[in-house]
């Protein structure tokens, strides 16, 4: 199954006579936002990020390439949303509050999906916070295992 990211920036209106901000977004396969898709896991595991304000994205890559070697057996990191499992074999996604239930079942992909959309959203992060920034990344094809 082919996946493909779509990075960009939206205008956010809120009520109240507040001003509108420009915030981030993402589309899965152009997809409407909200559509159900297998990796909308993923793309909410993302948001946890905070756009790297504190070098979170950074330093999950890093342990990411540490497990990809070999360095690490694993590596897990709780975000606000989710808590990403990383093993060589695969990445699990569990609820960081609920767990595994219906309503957020557990899901894995495997780590190279993992990490291309990591080192997607870093390059992203990176690119000017304007409603002219776009980044379309295409996650590699495979099944993770053991999930």
């Amino acid at each position: 199954m082919s996946v493909r990211f779509k990075f960009f920036y939206t205008w956010l209106h809120s009520a109240f006579g507040h001003p509108p901000q420009l915030v981030e977004a993402r589309n899965i396969n152009g997809l409407a936002i909200g559509a159900p898709h297998p990796f909308y896991r993923l793309s909410g595991a993302l948001s946890d990020f905070s756009e790297n304000r504190y070098g979170h994205v950074d330093l999950v890559l890093n342990a990411v390439e540490r497990v990809e070697s070999g360095e690490r057996a694993e590596y897990e990191w709780e975000g606000q949303g989710f808590t990403s499992h990383i093993t060589r074999e695969r990445v699990r996604f569990e609820h960081s509050v609920f767990g595994e239930c219906p309503e957020w079942p557990i899901w894995c992909c495997t780590l190279a999906q993992y990490k291309a959309a990591l080192q997607g959203y870093r390059r992203f992060l990176d690119m000017p916070k304007s409603i002219e920034s776009e980044l379309i990344i295409e996650l590699p094809d495979g099944e993770p295992t053991g999930c």
